[in-house]
């Protein structure tokens, strides 16, 4: 894969137009670190420069495991947390470990670009499940090994996933049950995981989730979505035994040990369950905004059950003309229209990306282009 990252190329557009997008690609509205937990960062500063001993290693591993007991009924061992500087570092490692040249891997179509690219990079042969919002984005994982009868070494999913927020669904474990086979082993990006609305957070970590039979499973948890520490914040992995003995061994070797502040400064936000309340009636009253705002000026957005963002199918026309794909419809909008989205492409079908992450006039902007927008 040759192609450059995606976000970084609607990130150097939106900073050519010097602030006069409408931003609902990334989106401009930054959520604050708690009050408590930005004196406490502010006044240890010194603590980057100090590498972290054991006590705050296994301090961390104790605050990761209290939130998946708290927020995913999940009992996960200590010693089978590990805490990694961010979120692709973690697949990085991950794929670093698990898959050798040739092996097949599932993946979803849309989700996260990051791990189908680091397992090409590992010259695996990566199938895609695609989503379809006619099917509730449920995948068919059967389908996408495309006759190949050997059990794939990986299934990656993304729950929630992102584009589509979609949930894990009884249909999606159905689905990663028949072709999941004893030498697989499942991955899943939790990034949103506490951000689901109207029902519980549900890991694969959970017992019997997946039934009764013993998976080997990974599953990763990142917070930049949840509390800006920037540069600071740390990313875990939690998963079965065997699995993270070989990522916790290679990651020895595989980065710097984190400072003192990231472990204390990331225990402090996993410990925060006010925080995640919060978020859970905070992102429900952005999306429906939203999704609101997308109807009154055309496009045909679909349910947003969790994450942050609204996902809607690439409408016919746009400004009276025909758009043949979301990357033609992404790059319309932000060229004549001034509004920053994320194009994503699939056999199935285009969609479009909305961040719930606007300031109130970025709404009113929006609904503002209706007369101009005029979707087929």
């Amino acid at each position: 894969m040759t192609k450059r990252y995606p976000f970084t190329l609607i990130k150097e557009k939106l900073a050519a137009r010097e602030g006069k997008a409408i931003d609902f690609a990334v989106g401009r509205r930054r959520l604050v670190l708690p009050e408590a937990i930005d004196s406490w960062v502010r006044s240890h500063v010194e603590l980057a420069l100090q590498p972290a001993t054991r006590t705050e290693v296994d301090e961390f591993a104790a605050a990761a495991v209290a939130l998946l007991a708290r927020e995913y009924d999940v009992d996960v061992e200590a010693a089978n947390v590990l805490p990694t500087p961010g979120g692709r570092a973690a697949m990085s490692t991950f794929v670093a470990c698990s898959l050798e040249p040739g092996d097949s891997v599932l993946v979803t179509e849309p989700g996260y670009p990051a791990f189908a690219r680091l397992a090409s990079h590992r010259h695996a042969r990566v199938h895609e499940a695609l989503l379809d919002g006619e099917q509730a984005f449920v995948p068919d994982f059967k389908a996408a090994m495309n006759g190949d009868a050997t059990a794939p070494r990986v299934i990656a999913v993304n729950y929630p996933n992102n584009p589509t927020g979609a949930t894990l669904t009884p249909e999606a474990i159905a689905s990663i049950r028949n072709v999941a086979g004893s030498r697989t082993i499942i991955f899943n990006d939790a990034t949103y995981g506490p951000l689901v609305y109207g029902q519980n957070p549900v890991s694969l970590l959970s017992k019997g989730v997946l039934g009764d039979e013993q998976f080997e499973m990974v599953e990763l948890h990142s917070f930049s979505k949840l509390f800006p520490l920037g540069p600071i914040a740390l990313s875990f992995l939690a998963g079965t035994p065997q699995s993270m003995e070989s990522i916790s061994t290679y990651s020895e070797f595989a980065w710097s040990p984190p400072s003192k502040l990231q472990l204390k400064a990331t225990a402090m936000c996993l410990n925060d369950a006010e925080r995640m309340r919060e978020l859970r009636e905070f992102f429900p009253s952005q999306l429906g905004n939203l999704q609101q705002a997308l109807c009154d000026i055309g496009f045909q957005p679909f349910p947003a059950p969790a994450g942050v963002y609204v996902l809607c199918r690439v409408p016919p026309q746009i400004g009276g003309e025909v758009v043949k794909s979301a990357e033609e419809a992404a790059s319309r909008l932000m060229d004549e229209f001034d509004l920053a989205v994320v194009p994503w492409d699939t056999p199935l079908h285009g969609y479009l990306r909305f961040s719930s992450q606007y300031e109130p006039e970025d709404l009113d902007r929006l609904s503002g282009l209706r007369e101009r927008l005029r979707l087929g």
